[in-house]
């Protein structure tokens, strides 16, 4: 696959502008990035890049991986990349001209950059159902980690999950009865499953070991404990040593948060591993 280490940026600039370079007026263009459903570093209060313009009808600049701190590595295989220019003068600044775009228009939208690459492939294998995609950030809830689950699981299986033969009554998707039949999902009593609830991560972290000793990865207890232990529930402990034994769940600065709410980007990221476990 061709590698880009590097993009070269040119535009013409208005006649008013460039009667003022002619002249000598030192006039900056400044760059502005947008890359994938981030801000834009101008409204997230990052550095843009600047150049001084010189006498020519074109101006053009070559933007690297170290023009901008927030980028790790330009791949236009994964990510889309979004520029615009504006003016300054002093103090005084245009607006931004209208921008460009190359790359992977991604179709997962609010998307956190230390996830996007993960929840791209994972799109690609199909585990990203699509109630999800316009909003990554946002928590997740019963029925669309159980759909994540039962994707991952017959991605990872090879073959179509069986359906139970009794659902809930609030919840009738073919996804839960799936995921009834495999045992990783319980209901909350009254034969409801509360498909609109959300998560924590000890209750993501019990789901999922409960369907990893379906696939035959239950994974062992860790010898550490997180600073947190003494604030997780006594039936989640062992899955959730258990599972970031795996690797699957990862703490925060040696803390777990298992009351915490999970985020969509969270748990899908999770049903990603499930499919890449050895």
């Amino acid at each position: 696959m061709e590698e880009y280490s590097h993009f070269t940026l040119s535009w013409s600039n208005p006649k008013s502008i460039q009667d003022k370079i002619n002249k000598g007026i030192p006039i900056m263009a400044e760059i502005d990035l947008k890359n994938n459903g981030d801000p834009w570093h101008s409204e997230a209060k990052k550095p843009l890049v600047q150049i001084p313009l010189e006498k020519g009808a074109k101006s053009q600049i070559i933007l690297d991986e170290n023009s901008f701190a927030t980028v790790k590595e330009f791949n236009v295989f994964l990510s889309n990349y979004s520029f615009r220019v504006r003016y300054r003068l002093g103090n005084t600044q245009s607006d931004f001209s209208s921008y460009v775009s190359v790359g992977l228009r991604p179709s997962l939208k609010n998307v956190s950059s230390w996830a996007v690459e993960n929840l791209n492939q994972a799109n690609k294998l199909g585990l990203v159902p699509n109630s999800v995609k316009s909003d990554l950030k946002s928590p997740i809830i019963r029925e669309e980690f159980a759909h994540a689950l039962v994707l991952a699981y017959e991605k990872k299986a090879g073959k179509v999950a069986s359906l139970s033969s009794s659902g809930f009554s609030d919840a009738k998707q073919s996804y839960i009865l799936k995921a009834k039949e495999l045992g990783f999902i319980q209901g909350v009593g009254g034969n409801r499953f509360n498909p609109k609830g959300k998560i924590t991560r000890e209750e993501m972290a019990t789901m999922v070991a409960k369907l990893c000793q379906t696939l035959g990865k239950e994974g062992h207890e860790s010898q550490g404990k997180f600073k947190d232990d003494g604030s997780i529930s006594f039936w989640a402990k062992e899955s959730v040593y258990k599972m970031e034994s795996l690797g699957l769940i990862k703490g925060y600065n040696g803390r777990f948060s298992p009351k915490k709410t999970s985020s969509r980007e969270e748990a899908l990221i999770v049903a990603y591993g499930i499919v890449n476990l050895k």
